[in-house]
């Protein structure tokens, strides 16, 4: 653990002061504070994402509805695009 020191407003004291069940520390309470607060940034940074996601897999679909689904080998066909104008370039220097 890493010690950190804080200030708070009077009402923020108070108002930890309240909820800290007694045989507990205020350090430990703020502890449990931040990983409850922690815990839901990541659920909705999870949740956010798995939104994106959908949001994107509709798009495709809407995509792939409109103008269908190339079959080709993107990737292949490229390479065999770049090599051949790497030849026409090798050629015009030779």
């Amino acid at each position: 653990m890493k010690r950190v020191q804080i200030l708070l407003s009077n009402e923020q004291d108070r108002r930890l002061r309240e909820i800290v069940p007694q045989g507990k520390s205020i350090s430990e309470v703020v502890r449990q504070i931040l990983d409850a607060y922690f815990a839901e940034q990541d659920r909705r940074v999870q949740e956010n994402a798995l939104k994106a996601l959908a949001e994107l897999d509709r798009i495709r679909q809407k995509v792939a509805e409109q103008y269908g689904v190339y079959e080709g080998d993107l990737v292949n066909e490229a390479r065999l695009e770049r090599e051949s104008q790497m030849e026409d370039v090798w050629k015009q220097w030779s």
